[in-house]
């Protein structure tokens, strides 16, 4: 699937969960009039967001649909929605057999009914709901059963959204953030130092005689040496930084609370690191690598174009130089 197909089909699927869920309603209000719905007990014991009323808990449902596309998030929700729908006493979620959600009573001798919602990367997503004293009609089974398939479309169409949001910032190759996903993230990073004048620091690093290895090995042996280097630079970065990957063999890591200093070390324990290490082209072929790396630190009056133009020029003098080296 292409990345301009999956977007389409993720805002067909958002309109298909909105007509289902208003299907549920509407499926709801036929039950209940005819007397199929159990009404809801005084005592139960859970969080009262939906105030016992599984219009308001679907309309919830709706609203998480607008602010997140996050299943985690989700989750919690279309939980609340099938628990007061039915009248259960509680209900759990579970993902991969790991409970990641709760409400009302859980537990006990009573046998729950085990719903399907779908499976993920996580494994198996499954829903329980335990009965009440009486247990459930068959009707309440259909509904609970029709309101996890709905359910399970609202969850698939967040996880593909969540994908299609990866495909868009991501490098495919080192899974390391694009160059436009990076530009974000320095624009708002210079933003937030400016405001609060913090230190920010910029790290440029061009892999050396990378054509050679293009050139010797393929471009099979060039994507293998790009995905080390890229291994290389996670190990080397804090959660709070932001590194990718912003031309053919050249990276970029965004360091905040950083000054120069601190990140010329940072590039030099990184340049140290490739220079050790032995990257393993095929089963027959190894090869050491090298990089030149440019530091710059923001300044004031500075803009993100600026700061990574003084990187760029810092990267250019360690090229010239003799490469294999850190340049501030």
């Amino acid at each position: 699937m292409t990345l301009a197909g999956a977007v389409d089909w993720t805002f067909v699927g958002l309109a298909v969960t909105t007509t289902v869920l208003t299907g549920a309603l509407l499926l709801w209000s036929l039950l209940e009039r005819r007397g199929a719905a159990v009404r809801p007990r005084s005592d139960r014991r859970r969080p009262a967001t939906a105030h016992g009323d599984p219009r308001e808990a679907l309309a919830l449902v709706g609203d998480a649909l607008a602010a997140t596309h996050n299943p985690r998030v989700l989750l919690p929700v279309i939980l609340e929605v099938i628990t007061e729908a039915t009248d259960a006493l509680g209900g759990q979620v579970f993902v991969g057999g790991e409970e990641v959600a709760w409400v009302g009573e859980v537990g006990g001798t009573r046998k729950p009914l085990t719903l399907r919602l779908g499976f993920s990367a996580d494994g198996d997503t499954t829903l329980q709901l335990f009965p009440p004293d009486s247990g459930f009609r068959r009707e309440t089974r259909t509904l609970a059963e029709w309101l996890a398939s709905q359910a399970s479309v609202a969850l698939d169409n967040a996880r593909l959204h969540d994908v299609v949001q990866r495909q868009a910032i991501t490098d495919d190759l080192t899974g390391l953030v694009n160059r436009r996903r990076f530009i974000e993230a320095l624009d708002a990073e210079v933003e937030r130092a400016r405001r609060f004048g913090s230190s920010l620091a910029i790290v440029l690093a061009d892999l050396d005689n990378f054509k050679q290895v293009n050139d010797e090995f393929g471009h099979h042996g060039g994507d293998v040496v790009l995905r080390a280097f890229a291994d290389l630079v996670r190990s080397h970065v804090r959660d709070v930084d932001v590194s990718g990957r912003i031309g053919g063999e050249e990276f970029a890591i965004l360091l905040p609370e950083t000054d120069g200093a601190g990140a010329a070390r940072v590039a030099e324990r990184m340049r140290r690191s490739l220079n050790g290490v032995a990257i393993a082209i095929s089963d027959e072929a190894a090869i050491f690598a090298a990089s030149s790396f440019g530091v710059a630190e923001l300044r004031t009056g500075q803009s993100g174009d600026d700061l990574l133009r003084a990187a760029d020029a810092a990267l250019y003098r360690a090229k010239d130089e003799g490469k294999n080296r850190v340049v501030a």
